[in-house]
């Protein structure tokens, strides 16, 4: 019996040395300055123009060419989790929270329309 369990342990001992915990923090894009009341308070639809985004937020994360104008994208992403990873068995929870500002201009550069994410991403 005595042999039977220092091989158990012996072959069991390499799954335990090579397990491992682990935790996921990590935000991608760009700053979310919409959020910041002072430069939302200056956006007006119809007079507002694609340089007065660009001033107010920098560049955004993408920029979509549509007949009738464009749409500028801003995103920033935040990922959390953790995991286990052992030898036969992995596991990995997370979330993935968005925040995201898209606004919508007309040929001639002139915001028509906008929104923002309810979500609101904590920058780092």
């Amino acid at each position: 019996m005595k042999k039977n369990l220092f091989l158990l342990i012996i072959l069991t001992a390499p799954a335990f040395l090579l397990s491992s915990c682990f935790t996921i923090s990590d935000q991608q894009g760009v700053d979310n300055l919409w959020r910041v009341d002072a430069n939302v308070e200056g956006i007006e639809e119809g007079k507002t123009t694609q340089n007065d985004i660009i001033q107010l937020f920098g560049p955004p994360s993408q920029i979509i060419d549509m007949d009738k104008g464009a749409i500028f994208y801003y995103l920033l992403q935040d990922k959390k989790g953790s995991g286990v990873f052992l030898l036969l068995f992995n596991y990995k929870k997370e979330r993935v929270s968005y925040d995201r500002a898209i606004f919508f201009f007309d040929n001639e550069g002139i915001l028509t329309d906008y929104g923002f994410s309810i979500e609101n991403v904590e920058r780092k």
